[in-house]
């Protein structure tokens, strides 16, 4: 039986935090598998490390782990960070603003298993597809699989949606070492996953609004996510002159 570990990365967002935990608490207790949570903190300044803190005190230890950053290194440092700590042979990530629910975990996991039982040998990546969004939102997401496809020559669809799921081995030879540590380590793994073959399985979750806390990364404003696809961009040059 194949188990997994999942990694929450979270900045600024004490609000959220005790809703997120409340909610793995209530899935944890009725699954047929084995999950290790680690939430890592990337080095909070309005007070999300003492509630964590405050909310680990009342967890399992065997279940919960907890990782504090002491200085800022972005998104993918975090995520990447958990994932070296990550002990079960599955892994993946997921946001911690409740804008995705944690039960996709559960759907995508499930999914994980059935594939990878048909073809044993095959790497395999899950992942969200965000469905019943904004006609905006909508636009934005396609314009940067237009400008992947146009720069690399890979078709990748809605990059940001959550959750991601994949195995030990596919984190060890083609993410722990090589991956970006900021907002293009979602992007960075889907073209990982299509340059070494590794099978795409996509399944429809819902992209909730956001209601407490700041969005950070692609989210929110008009600008926040001009802003994401402008780092987009400019990441998927430097990928491209890497590769050539």
């Amino acid at each position: 039986m194949c188990n997994l570990s999942l990694v929450i990365p979270c900045y600024n967002e004490p609000e959220n935090i005790p809703l997120v935990i409340e909610k793995l608490k209530s899935i944890i207790k009725d699954l047929s598998f084995t999950i290790e949570v680690i939430i890592v903190d990337g080095a909070s300044n309005d007070g999300t490390q003492d509630v964590l803190k405050q909310e680990f005190k009342k967890l399992d230890k065997n279940i919960f782990k907890l990782i504090l950053q002491k200085t800022r290194n972005g998104y993918g440092f975090d995520i990447i960070n958990g994932l070296e700590v990550a002990s079960h042979d599955v892994l993946a990530w997921t946001h911690a603003d409740m804008q995705t629910d944690i039960m996709d975990i559960v759907k995508g996991f499930e999914l994980y298993k059935a594939h990878s039982k048909k073809n044993k040998n095959q790497h395999l990546l899950v992942k969200g597809q965000r469905q019943r969004r904004k006609i905006l939102d909508v636009m934005l997401t396609f314009s940067m699989q237009v400008i992947t496809y146009f720069i690399l020559r890979v078709n990748i669809h809605d990059i940001n949606a959550q959750p991601k799921i994949f195995s030990r081995a596919f984190f060890e030879n083609y993410l722990k070492d090589q991956a970006p540590r900021d907002f293009s380590l979602d992007l960075y793994a889907l073209i990982q996953a299509k340059r070494t073959s590794t099978k795409i399985v996509s399944f429809p979750v819902l992209f909730k609004k956001r209601i407490l806390g700041e969005a950070k990364g692609g989210g929110g404003s008009i600008k926040n996510r001009l802003n994401l696809i402008k780092r987009t961009f400019f990441y998927i040059l430097r990928l491209k002159k890497d590769i050539n």
